[in-house]
């Protein structure tokens, strides 16, 4: 499984998902935080992802009315910060089989 999930949500749960993320990494200006990534729960941008996954997830309730795997909320976290700084079409390759 990679960051892309879709084999666990449906298209409208995910697209749901991926543009809830985009638009609050925005407003909250994620992408502008002069601090690396800790992951150490201390950091400005450990306490906005923290707090942003879990608004994600009583959005998702909200909307769907069923639970997801926690696995999908931190994996289209960072899809979405992918794409905002337009990096995801050079990490999305079809196989060479395909080519």
């Amino acid at each position: 499984m990679g960051l892309d999930c879709r084999e666990l949500l449906d298209v409208k749960e995910y697209e749901f998902l991926i543009n809830w993320f985009m638009r609050k990494q925005k407003q909250h200006q994620l992408a502008q935080l002069d601090e690396p990534y800790s992951y150490d729960g201390y950091s400005l941008y450990d306490q906005k992802v923290n707090q942003l996954i879990a608004e994600a997830t009583i959005a998702f309730v909200e909307t769907f009315q069923r639970q997801a795997p926690a696995l999908v909320f931190t994996n289209l976290f960072h899809l979405a910060e992918l794409e905002l700084q337009g990096k995801r079409d050079r990490l999305i390759k079809a196989p060479k089989s395909l080519q």
